[in-house]
Order: C-alpha cells, then sequence, then structure tokens
C-alpha cells in the first residue's frame, strides 16, 4: 500500500512539472538564447539610437570632406529700374583745349527710366593648400572609428544583459518548479498523515506540522512566481519586444564541467586587443594627435584657387541687347605674420590633452587588468560552488528518501521529514543558483574580454 502510494506521488509530481512547464498560450513565441539577443540585436531601443549615432559620424566625415573639394556658388541679380538718376562731372561734356584752364566742377544729372540692369556671376574657391582641412579629415576619419567601437561597447551590453536576463529567467521558473515539488511532498506528507492520525497511530501534533509545511511554503510560491514574471519583463524590454508578447524560453540552465577558462596573461592580452573601451582612448590619442596638427596648421600659409566668371547688360529691350562677360582666375594667398602667441597657446593645449588621453589609458588597463582578475576568479568560485552544490542534492534526495521511507514505516517523525524536504529545497535552489551564477560570471568574462558586440560588417575587426 505504501509502495504504491509513493509511486502514485511520483507520478503526479511529474505531472505537475509537465503542465508547470506548459506555455500558458498556445502561440507563445519560442526562443533560445541566440534568438532572444539575435531580436535585441534588430529590436532593441538603445541599440536603435547607438546605430544612428554611427549613421551620423558618417555624415560628419562627408562633412569634413567638403573642405577638400572646391566651392562653387552662383548669382544672378535682375532689376529693373522705373526710374534712376546718375550724376556725371561736366569735364565729360565740355570741349577744352590744352592750354585752357579746366573750368569749375560740377555734375549734371541724367535721368534714366524703364531699363533693365541683369547681372549673373558664377565664382568658384578650390584649397590647394590649408594644413588645418587634412588635419580634419583625418581626425573625422579617427572619430568615425571612436563611433564604431563605442557601437561595439553597446552591442556588448546589450548582448551582456540579454543572456543575463535569459539565464535569470531560467532560474526563476525552475526555483517555482523546485517549490511546486516540495509543496506537492508535504501535501503528500500531509495526506500521509491525516490517514495515520485517523487510524490512531500519529499525534494531532504531527498533523499540524505537516499542515503549516505546506501552508509556509505558498507564499514562497507565489512571490516566486511573480519574481519569474517580473525577470521575464525584463528580458522582453531588454529584447526590445512588446511587453504584451508571450516568449517560451526552449534553453535551459546547463553546465559543461569540460569548459576552461583562459590564464590571466592570455585574457589581459585578449581584452587589451578587443576591448572598446580600450580601443576608444586608444583612437582618442590618435585623434589627439590629428589636433595638434591642426592647430599647429595655424603657423601655416594657406594658398586658394580663385576664379569668376560674371556676365552683366543695361539695356531698355533685352531682346535686343548683348550678354558682354568677363573672366578671370588666380591664387590667393594668405601668410600668418603674427597672432599674439594664440596658435602657440592652443597647441599647447592640445599637447595636453593628448596627454591627459594617455594617462586615461593606462589607468584603464590597469582597470581591465583587475576586472579580469575579478572575472576569472568569479567564474572559478561558481564552478567550485556549483560542484559542492551538486553532491549536496544528491545527499539531500538520498536524505529525504530515507526520511520518508522511515516515516512510513513508523520510526520517523513527521518533524524530520519536513527538515529533510526543506534541506532538499534548499540544496536545489542553491544549486539553481550556482548554475545561474556560473553561466552569469561567464557572460561577464566574456565582456570583460571583449568577446560581445563584434560584427565582421562594422569593420572593427
Amino acid at each position: 500500500m505504501h509502495a504504491f502510494r509513493y509511486i502514485s506521488a511520483v507520478v503526479l509530481i511529474f505531472s505537475a512539472i509537465h503542465v508547470s512547464s506548459t506555455p500558458a498560450f498556445a502561440q507563445a513565441r519560442r526562443v533560445t538564447l541566440d534568438q532572444a539577443v539575435a531580436v535585441a540585436m534588430e529590436q532593441n531601443r538603445d541599440l536603435k539610437v547607438a546605430q544612428l549615432e554611427l549613421e551620423k559620424s558618417g555624415q560628419q566625415v562627408r562633412e569634413a570632406w567638403s573642405n577638400v573639394y572646391p566651392t562653387i556658388s552662383g548669382s544672378a541679380q535682375a532689376i529693373h529700374n522705373f526710374r534712376a538718376v546718375q550724376f556725371f562731372p561736366n569735364t565729360i561734356f565740355a570741349a577744352q583745349s590744352p592750354e585752357a584752364a579746366p573750368p569749375p566742377l560740377s555734375f549734371t544729372p541724367f535721368v534714366l527710366e524703364n531699363f533693365q540692369l541683369v547681372n549673373a556671376t558664377v565664382s568658384i574657391q578650390q584649397p590647394l593648400f590649408q594644413g588645418a582641412i587634412y588635419a580634419g579629415v583625418r581626425a573625422a576619419s579617427v572619430v568615425d572609428k571612436l563611433s564604431k567601437e563605442s557601437y561595439v561597447g553597446s552591442r556588448a551590453s546589450v548582448q551582456s544583459s540579454v543572456k543575463q536576463s535569459y539565464y535569470l529567467v531560467l532560474t526563476s521558473y525552475e526555483r517555482v518548479k523546485v517549490l511546486e515539488q516540495s509543496i506537492l511532498r508535504n501535501e503528500l506528507a500531509l495526506s500521509d498523515s491525516r490517514k495515520s492520525f485517523r487510524q490512531g497511530l500519529v499525534a494531532d501534533i504531527d498533523t499540524l506540522r505537516a499542515f503549516v509545511a505546506v501552508e509556509n511554503l505558498r507564499p514562497q510560491l507565489i512571490q516566486a512566481k511573480n519574481s519569474a514574471d517580473n525577470t521575464l519583463t525584463l528580458l522582453k524590454i531588454r529584447m526590445g519586444i512588446p511587453e504584451s508578447e508571450q516568449l517560451m524560453l526552449t534553453d535551459s540552465l546547463v553546465y559543461d564541467p569540460q569548459t576552461t577558462e583562459p590564464t590571466e596573461p592570455a585574457a589581459y592580452a585578449e581584452a587589451l586587443a578587443n576591448r572598446a573601451e580600450v580601443r576608444q582612448l586608444e583612437l582618442n590619442v590618435k585623434l589627439g594627435d590629428e589636433q595638434i596638427a591642426a592647430e599647429f596648421a595655424g603657423h601655416l600659409p594657406s594658398l586658394i584657387a580663385v576664379g569668376q566668371l560674371q556676365v552683366l547688360t543695361q539695356t531698355t529691350d533685352l531682346s535686343k541687347s548683348v550678354f558682354p562677360s568677363s573672366l578671370y582666375a588666380g591664387l590667393q594667398l594668405t601668410v600668418p605674420i603674427f597672432q599674439g602667441f594664440k596658435v602657440d597657446s592652443k597647441v599647447q593645449q592640445a599637447v595636453i590633452a593628448k596627454k591627459q588621453t594617455e594617462t586615461q589609458l593606462d589607468n584603464l588597463k590597469e582597470v581591465v587588468r583587475s576586472e579580469i582578475r575579478v572575472r576569472l576568479s568569479g567564474v572559478v568560485e561558481a564552478r567550485q560552488r556549483l560542484e559542492v552544490q551538486r553532491y549536496t542534492v544528491n545527499a539531500a534526495e538520498r536524505s529525504f528518501a530515507i526520511t520518508r521511507s522511515r516515516r512510513q514505516q513508523g520510526i520517523g517523525t513527521q518533524l524530520e521529514l519536513t527538515d529533510a524536504d526543506r534541506s532538499l529545497t534548499e540544496a536545489k535552489t542553491n544549486y539553481l543558483s550556482a548554475v545561474s551564477d556560473y553561466l552569469t560570471a561567464k557572460v561577464n568574462l566574456d565582456l570583460a574580454l571583449g568577446r560581445l558586440g563584434r560584427d565582421s560588417d562594422l569593420g572593427t575587426k
């Protein structure tokens, strides 16, 4: 009879697990971890902002190159004069002999009515030598690379947060299952205790203890379910999908004991080569060089080729007028002579700014070294806890089975059974936490090594 009840309980437990793992909605979207990350790469809103910033930097490069190209401008003017007065000196019209004294200067007004003035001009300027322009072009190229590294950093952050959220959701729902299993075991123990009490085999206190054990677990289950739902909502936000969309996570918490981590020197070298923050500061050092060159260009002359074509006519009848043109081309040279030490001051400011960036880079490298050490230590510690907890779960399961058998034989007490179940639930919960911590530590290590966020289409590899 006892064996029959035990088999029935096992069937009931596995049935409950199956029901709890079945999605509430048949149309739930099934996603693996990689699929969740891929969706986030397409729909995460913060990443879309970073993508737009990357596109903007590309336009800034185009803007910088525009200073190298010629500048062509055109203008046209058409004026109808209803009445215009012009004054001419009278000496223009007076006939004079070489010996005669010039007449007193006076002006004669001439009134012109109903005539048109048409003027069209095309001007061109082509920089031939301007040091600041080419330094600006090189600087814009560095800024574009900086934007790409910033975008890589944003991608890495999103990938890391999505992976950690995915693992957190899996852990939360696994904890729900552990509590549901504990409730089923305690409900079965309560049922057995009530039957034994009616037969006069146990005291009333055993039934009360079994009842309290069941009821104490129910609030924990409610809290665990609410926490699981909240973590799922957070995952949806980080994926960039509507909160109303139903998700079913198809991956599971898997621990591979065969995986190994790099040594600290190898990990440090990998991080320096791939970390977006390190690359950004290295590019900022290069940007400092270009800023120095751009400021120093204030000492250098500039040479510009200029040209202009102009067509001008003035007539009372446009249909019979002619359009004479004038054309010129030349060079315009500007040589700075003295600017009150302004250029020297700007150059020194750029040099100091570069030294600041170099100091920040040295500091970041030390921070990365420390972070790598901490992340590697975190992975090792999580793996050790996981190994311990795995054996603890096996021991707790054996302890519960022995205690339950003793209880069914009338040897053990309800208090012992409740304690054994509590220990088993705690061991399973701790094991889930250890697995989750290990997987999260692996993600943090990948993030610290710069393994996340890079994509060949960015040209950043």
